[in-house]
């Protein structure tokens, strides 16, 4: 005979499995820390680079790099992420970011030295977005993807609003 399909799972039964994750709930508080860190260089690296008395042109030159390189960083984390641990290239991300900005910020700051941390940190954007994404739909499938996504998301947004809020 033929199998039945199963009725749809309710969205607030799959939102409370995703809350009790304790996978789901790291990567959300990832994703505020990484909102953080974007947002902050973005809003605040043109200020600081004015302090230190480097050229306006660098600050936008800078900002274009991390544009740049997103798009290479995040096609190759896509591509990697199809071959390797995501949860394991997620933290590689969170780590080499941090390792990045503690040495720009104990590097005398120059064009050179914020043009190289601009493309590094531009590698690291936004590759986060395909490895949460395959995490997501590996561990809880596509059914509520979008709402459980857009819960991740909605910590990336408040993460970027404390970035640029505590920064000025």
């Amino acid at each position: 005979g033929s199998m039945a399909k199963s009725p749809p799972r309710p969205l607030r039964e799959a939102l409370m499995e995703a809350i009790g994750h304790r996978g789901y709930l790291f990567m959300t508080l990832a994703f505020f820390a990484c909102g953080f860190q974007l947002v902050f260089i973005t809003t605040h690296l043109p200020a600081y680079l004015q302090l230190c008395g480097i050229a306006p042109g660098v600050s936008a030159t800078a900002l274009g790099l991390i544009g740049l390189f997103n798009t290479i960083g995040t096609y190759g984390f896509g591509w990697l992420g199809a071959r390797y641990s995501q949860k394991h290239l997620l933290a590689l991300i969170y780590l080499l970011r941090t390792l990045f900005i503690v040495a720009f910020l104990l590097m005398p700051i120059s064009a050179t030295t914020t043009l190289i941390f601009a493309a590094a940190m531009g590698m690291l954007w936004l590759g986060v977005s395909p490895l949460v994404t395959g995490i997501l739909s590996r561990v809880f499938g596509l059914e509520h993807f979008g709402t459980l996504y857009g819960v991740v998301f909605l910590g990336h947004q408040v993460g970027s609003f404390f970035g640029a809020w505590m920064g000025g």
